[in-house]
Parts: C-alpha cells; sequence; structure tokens
C-alpha cells in the first residue's frame, strides 16, 4: 500500500501539451471547448462565476486572486473525462443540495487518473466527491465547510464510492460532515492529513486494504470509525478532544490498529445516554484484528469491547488515567498478552520483583460488580461507597485464575510511548 502512494504522487497524469494563458470566464469557456488533450490552461488572476465542465484531459492551473465562484447553485467543477488535473484554484459558493450531489469538485460517474492539488474551497455541499472510478491523487488542498449547518447537514470534506486505489494526503479538512468518507472502495491510502470540526474524521463503510496514517485530527464527534471493513491498518494516527470514541472498530476484520494516539474523548451528556461515554477504543463486533503499540489516555472509557469483539490481539498498549480502564460485558475469558507482553496499565497496583519489566501480579481491569453496574447503570451512584469497596477486595481475593472477562497475565512496567514522543 505504501509502494501505491509512492507511485501515484509520482506520476504525471498527462503528458506534455501547450500552455495557453487564460484571462477571464469567456476564455475559459472557449479554451474547454478549444484546447487539446494534454494542454495546460493556466488562469489569470479574477473571477470565474459559473457551473465548468472539464470535458478533456487538460490542467486547469490557478495563481492567487483566481477565483471560481459557483453562484450558490450545482457543482462548480465538473470532470467528465479521465487524466484531468487541477491545481491552485480558489473555489467557492456552490450548491448545498447534498441529494444533488453538489460539490466544489466532483466527478462524472467513472472518471478515473484525477489529480486535485493545492486548491482552497470554501462552501456548502461536498468538497470533492468521486463515485467509481480508479487512480486518484487528491493532495494538499484546503477544504472548509460551514459549520453553522447542523453536522448531518453538511457534505464530507472528501467523498468516494465504489472507487479504487486513491491517496488522499496532505489536506487540511474542516467542517464537512465526515472529513474523508469512503464507501465500498479498495486500495486506498488516508495519509498526514490534519482535520477538525466533524463527524468523524475517517469514515470507512465497506472498505477493503485501506491505510489510514499519520492523520491529526480534535474536536470531532468521534474519531476514526471503521466499519464493514476489512484488512488495511490505523497507524500513527492522532485524535484528541472528540466525544464518542477515538477509535471505533464496527463487524471489520483483520485491521492492524498500532501506534495511535488517543486522548480526551469525553462525552459531557454521559449520564444521559445508555452506554454513551468517550471510549478511547471502542471495539463492536469486530473480529481478528490486532490492537497494539498505541495510547489511550485520559477518557471515560479506555477500551469497551461488545457483541462479540472477543476475537482480537490486544497487547503492548497503554491505558493511562481513564476514569475506567476496560469495559467489557461477556463470558469468555480473554487473554490479553501476546508474546510475553502484556500492556501497561497506569492504575496497576503490582511489582515487579525481579526487574524484568513486567508485573509479577496478573492485571484484572474488570470485575463482577463492574459488569453488574454496566447492565444496571442507574445503580452507579453505588460504585463509589465503602461496600462495593469491601467487595472488590473479597471478590480479588477469591478469584479463580480463570475467572471470566479480561486478565493481563503480563502487565507491563513502564509505558510503551515514551514521554517525549507524545
Amino acid at each position: 500500500m505504501r509502494g501505491l502512494l509512492l507511485l501515484l504522487i509520482g506520476l504525471p497524469l498527462l503528458c506534455q501539451g501547450a500552455s495557453i494563458s487564460v484571462q477571464g470566464p469567456e476564455q475559459l469557456t472557449h479554451w474547454l471547448e478549444a484546447a487539446r488533450p494534454g494542454d495546460e490552461l493556466k488562469l489569470e488572476p479574477g473571477r470565474y462565476p459559473g457551473n465548468w465542465r472539464v470535458g478533456q484531459p487538460l490542467i486547469l492551473r490557478g495563481q492567487s486572486g483566481v477565483i471560481v465562484d459557483g453562484g450558490g447553485q450545482g457543482t462548480a467543477i465538473l470532470l467528465a473525462a479521465n487524466g484531468i488535473e487541477l491545481h491552485g484554484l480558489t473555489v467557492e459558493n456552490w450548491g448545498a443540495d447534498l441529494p444533488e450531489m453538489d460539490s466544489a469538485i466532483r466527478g462524472e460517474k467513472g472518471v478515473s487518473r484525477i489529480l486535485i492539488a493545492n486548491n482552497t474551497l470554501r462552501g456548502d455541499g461536498f468538497g470533492i466527491r468521486f463515485d467509481e472510478g480508479e487512480e486518484f491523487q487528491i493532495l494538499g488542498n484546503l477544504i472548509l465547510g460551514d459549520t453553522s449547518r447542523p453536522v448531518v447537514a453538511r457534505g464530507d470534506n472528501i467523498y468516494f464510492k465504489g472507487s479504487h486505489q486513491a491517496v488522499i494526503s496532505g489536506n487540511r479538512l474542516s467542517g464537512g460532515r465526515d472529513g474523508v468518507y469512503v464507501e465500498s472502495v479498495s486500495e486506498m491510502v488516508i495519509d498526514a492529513n490534519t482535520m477538525s470540526n466533524q463527524q468523524y474524521p475517517v469514515h470507512y463503510m465497506y472498505a477493503r486494504e485501506t491505510v489510514t496514517s499519520n492523520n491529526t485530527s480534535h474536536n470531532v464527534v468521534g474519531g476514526y470509525a471503521i466499519m464493514g471493513s476489512e484488512g488495511g491498518a490505523v497507524l500513527g494516527n492522532r485524535v484528541e478532544d472528540a466525544v464518542e470514541f477515538g477509535i471505533l472498530l464496527n463487524i471489520s476484520s483483520g485491521v492492524r490498529v498500532q501506534d495511535n494516539l488517543v486522548r480526551r474523548i469525553h462525552n459531557p451528556d454521559a449520564a444521559a445516554v445508555f452506554d454513551g461515554e468517550g471510549k478511547g477504543i471502542y471495539v463492536y463486533g469486530a473480529q481478528d484484528n490486532i490492537i497494539s503499540g498505541n495510547r489511550f489516555a485520559q477518557c471515560q472509557i479506555g477500551i469497551a469491547m461488545a457483541l462479540g469483539g472477543e476475537g482480537n490481539r490486544v497487547f503492548a498498549n497503554d491505558f493511562v488515567a481513564n476514569q475506567v480502564q476496560v469495559r467489557y460485558v461477556g463470558d469468555v475469558v480473554l487473554e490479553w498478552s501476546h508474546q510475553g507482553r502484556g500492556n501497561f496499565w497506569s492504575s496497576y497496583g503490582g511489582w515487579d520483583a525481579n526487574k524484568d519489566g513486567i508485573g509479577d501480579l496478573p492485571y484484572r481491569p474488570n470485575d463482577a460488580l463492574d459488569r453488574l453496574f454496566w447492565v444496571y447503570p442507574e445503580a452507579k451512584f453505588l460504585m463509589d461507597s465503602p461496600v462495593v469497596g469491601v467487595l472488590r477486595w473479597l471478590e480479588r481475593q477469591m478469584l479463580p485464575s480463570q475467572a471470566e472477562g479480561i486478565t493481563d497475565s503480563r502487565p507491563l512496567i513502564s509505558p510503551v510511548i515514551e514521554r517525549s514522543n507524545l
């Protein structure tokens, strides 16, 4: 997958053609028809009002002061041919009709080999949208949605459906419904983007072999949402100050979740919503995934697991200063260590007598009383009572080695991620 990223970024999409200076909307109308495939249209500063259709493989290149104005309706730039490139344009004031797919830049169904780089898009509706097609590069763009609208009424900053082989890298995305929404796609790389003020920064539905890496997001409803997907990886991302979760694995399998930093996932309205606490990572009906090398810190719940999420490997993670480290409601014995390494738990009270970096006592992050309170949340007010404290102590003295729930037999004494790397 990394090879795909390097390959696509390094390849020019068009053969060298003529370079044509374009001054004003009348000349742009003319040259969109008269230019030959591979020609470069260099737009001079000015406003270009209208809904533009690019019907052959051309390069459109803007400079400071070039504004494409969609006139408040429809799609501002419609790409209707393979092999089109757009560089350095500012696009604004397109339509907001989501069922009509109003977008700043949209491809007709199936167009391929598209490069969109270093543009600025500000407006309602979708920022960039493609349905089907393959070989896309979306690089270094600034895309801003309308935060005055409810989040569900906004278009996504970047949207792909039924598409294959895309690189979405180095973009700054804010104010959309989702930063990047992809559905029924394969072989996508979403790398090194900065995202904020959205529902989810990255949202997968039915994706295969995708890589989400080195992205940064904050002030979002949820973090990286992987739903109904297979394979791929979530690597080295950062999410802070989300409400619902940092990472969600929902009915997905074969995904590597590694080296991510998740902090301050907190739902201020959790008390009014069943299971509404902010979760560092939420594993819901997901199997055969690897969760390692991550830090989940200062969340209401560090990791939550439900609805058959037991078949995953969870090891070498840091769980630090979460109000509840683990929420697991189930009747399966789970061991969260692998090849002699467990996880670091800031709440671990054991010791390391032989100084091998592994705690001498297993760590059990939740017990029968935790499960009782999760099933009957109306009893939560009892959690901190002295009687419950005594019952927890008695349970731990009598707990059999194969008690139901989570056991980390090899808890780490020191964090996996050094403070200098946070």
